[in-house]
């Protein structure tokens, strides 16, 4: 048995794909050979431009040490490696960190340079640490959810990028994506802890102000399969929406148009109506796309959190549903008969898995671009347009006032429909890799992209959009009428609200103040001189039995989110460490503390509910 089957056995413990893609790759490009003390190295050959050597041909070890004293190692513990080679950059690391500290995350573009690797040497130990992971794919979404997955960001302390230079210079735009990907989705991840924290507050006070209307509104469930096998136009706000809008306006009897809330205005201003409009965001900011824009026969799909007025503005054209994954589950469950949609970030995706509920058949893709077409974020029309442009005079300023947009965003480059570089965001991106996978997964369905630009391409049929009017909406029918007769009915047939699990969250709210109480009495000055063991356990079975309120304990973790945190990170810096009862107690104390406060805000919060 060679290094490379070691290696490979090893690796397939943890990342069996990757393995059975390395035992498969040939090496065509790379020569190995030996430097002049004897340790393996190699030449990757290009036809065009000649070799480039993967390390130094007199002591590749040393050459990897003398690189990493240009990082500052003290506080990582966190290395995303910019190319592999042979691996020598990781040998060199060990030699100057402990292992068990270690999160090793390798970015190597070309499995044929892993394959070298693990031909030339035995990097068995080094596959055996406790936090390695190849990345595969090393592009795009795929390298963006491996990151999150491998990144804790309770534990982390720093990030820093091991570059190793070869790998580079044989594919420069790869990995400054790639680096440009981790960093903006290490941001992202705390960004979203941040969010979730601020937005939690807003989420129950929308909830509390909307139950009154949400629980007489029809919900989406009652739509299901209502309209199989009809043409489906979903209406996003991209650049391209301009290019094209104007060959909606005949399509109303012979297609549904499913518009985001961004495409509405739009979409009034071209003269087409559409049959609805989703909007989830709970901000007053997004409510403005809905603001005074005049509709006749616009049916609204809202979201329980969103910001009331959207449903107001709507009266007697709204449906509701919950998130499948909503922020506020167990008061979401007084909802749930209305019936759930997935919103996996984008009202885009909400318009999708509402399009898939009707039944609809093909589906029509209209303005989502998922990037900055022509340089522009979105369609003309737009709300704020007035803002963004007030005091542009000219095309120079209105250039520089899109750049300055684009600017606030974290930049991913990709190509477009006809193979043009293209701007876009990790955000869209991992939009554009949620459609695709969804698309995938309904073979039965046709969909169509009839945007005429952006970068949605995979398992698509791809055409203009008069083509696919003309070739997919042919019969007419009134689905005006159809969908005021389907309302009718579902306000006659609404299902009651289950208003027992209020009650169950009041008594469990009971049961949480003499829960605190116990954990405030635990971190007092009396019980310091406990055993070290005891006060940990003892302050640990309090904080667990919080896990027992089954219907307050997933609020709890909504509006305590930076407590939890606050905790976990303390109990990772403790780890291994001789810790002291007042640590302790300082620990559980600031925990108890934010439970508490957690606790008053959802009490405040559904004080104000109104009866119904």
């Amino acid at each position: 048995m060679d290094h490379l089957e070691h290696n490979l056995a090893v690796l397939a413990r943890r990342q069996p794909e990757l393995a059975g893609i390395l035992k498969a790759t040939p090496l065509r490009h790379i020569q190995l050979t030996s430097a002049r003390n004897g340790l393996p190295t190699g030449f990757y050959r290009r036809p065009e431009a000649g070799s480039v050597p993967l390390h130094s041909r007199y002591d590749p070890l040393q050459e990897a040490r003398q690189s990493l004293k240009e990082i500052n190692l003290k506080e990582a513990d966190y290395f995303i490696f910019l190319g592999f080679g042979l691996g020598y950059g990781l040998d060199a690391l060990l030699e100057s960190t402990a292992r068990e500290r270690v999160h090793v995350f390798v970015v190597e573009s070309d499995p044929e340079v892993l394959r070298a690797a693990f031909a030339a040497r035995d990097l068995t130990a080094l596959l055996s640490l406790p936090f390695i992971h190849f990345a595969w794919p090393t592009a795009g979404n795929e390298l963006a959810q491996q990151w999150q997955n491998f990144f804790d960001p309770v534990q982390a302390q720093m990030s820093v990028f091991v570059s190793h230079p070869p790998s580079l210079v044989l594919d420069p735009p790869l990995y400054k994506s790639a680096a440009e990907i981790i960093n903006s989705r290490t941001l992202q991840i705390f960004t979203d802890i941040n969010t979730m924290i601020g937005s939690s507050q807003v989420f129950l006070a929308n909830f509390v102000a909307n139950l009154p209307r949400a629980s007489s509104l029809p919900g989406v469930k009652a739509f299901a399969q209502q309209f199989a096998g009809v043409t489906c136009v979903l209406v996003s706000a991209g650049p391209s929406l301009d290019r094209n809008i104007h060959e909606l306006r005949s399509v109303h009897n012979r297609a549904l148009v499913l518009a985001a809330d961004t495409a509405l205005k739009p979409l009034l201003a071209a003269g087409v109506e559409p049959h609805f409009v989703m909007t989830a965001d709970p901000r007053h900011e997004n409510y403005l796309h809905l603001k005074d824009a005049i509709t006749r026969d616009t049916y609204l799909v809202g979201e329980a959190t969103a910001y009331p007025d959207s449903l107001a503005s709507f009266d007697g054209r709204t449906i509701l549903c919950t998130f499948e994954n909503s922020s506020l589950p167990t008061l979401a469950n007084l909802l749930a008969s209305k019936g759930s949609l997935r919103a996996w970030g984008s009202v885009a995706t909400m318009c999708l898995d509402f399009a898939l509920m009707l039944g609809c058949n093909p589906i029509i893709f209209l303005g989502q671009d998922l990037a900055f077409s022509e340089g522009r974020t979105y369609c003309t029309g737009l709300h704020w347009e007035q803002e963004w442009f007030c005091d542009v005079r000219g095309p120079e300023d209105w250039q520089r006032r899109w750049a300055e947009i684009r600017a606030a965003n974290q930049i991913v480059m990709t190509r477009d429909l006809f193979g043009r570089p293209v701007a876009s965001t990790d955000k869209l991106v991992s939009y554009w890799n949620w459609i695709t996978a969804e698309i995938e997964k309904h073979r039965d369905v046709n969909f169509i992209n009839a945007t005429e630009g952006g970068i949605l391409r995979d398992h698509v049929q791809i055409m203009s959009l008069r083509e696919a009017l003309y070739r997919f909406c042919g019969e007419e029918r009134d689905l005006r009428a159809e969908i005021r007769s389907r309302y009718a009915e579902a306000i006659e047939q609404n299902p009651a609200l289950d208003l027992s699990v209020l009650t169950r969250i009041k008594e469990e709210d009971r049961q949480l103040q003499g829960i605190i109480r116990q954990g405030l009495d635990l971190c007092r000055p009396e019980n310091l001189h406990l055993p070290v063991r005891e006060l940990a356990a003892r302050c640990e079975r309090v904080k667990q039995s919080v896990h027992s309120l089954t219907h307050l304990a997933p609020l709890l973790d909504c509006f305590n989110q930076m407590g939890a945190f606050s905790f976990l990170r303390r109990q990772a810096a403790q780890s291994g460490a001789k810790v002291s009862n007042r640590e302790i107690q300082e620990s559980y104390l600031e925990y108890f503390q934010s439970i508490s406060t957690a606790s008053k805000t959802i009490e405040d919060g559904l004080s104000r509910l109104k009866p119904m």
